[in-house]
């Protein structure tokens, strides 16, 4: 997976806007909604809101814990005792997943 591959999403920093009486919680970016956050309760919606606005920061942290443990994974692999690597697999279909690839 290319570092620099493009992102077909809106890039970030992505932002909340908080509920209030006439409209949901909201997620901004560029001075566009990207979008209208629902949940059980305030909380939820604030927590749900902080969640999606944070996406593009976690991509990019998973993308960059990837190419560590790969890189950790090619110096160890030549040990004949080298264990398979779950949390690689983990981050390559977490990123697949938000990049629908």
């Amino acid at each position: 997976m290319s570092e620099k591959m493009k992102v077909p999403h809106t890039p970030g920093p992505w932002e909340t806007k908080p509920e209030t009486n006439y409209m949901p919680a909201q997620v901004w970016a560029d001075g566009r909604l990207l979008a209208d956050v629902f949940g059980e309760s305030r909380d939820a919606r604030k927590a749900n809101a902080n969640l999606i606005a944070a996406a593009p920061t976690l991509l990019a942290a998973a993308r960059d814990a990837l190419l560590l443990l790969q890189s950790v994974q090619e110096q160890t692999e030549e040990h004949a005792d080298a264990m398979p690597w779950p949390e690689i697999d983990n981050l390559e279909l977490a990123i697949r997943e938000a990049l629908c690839a």
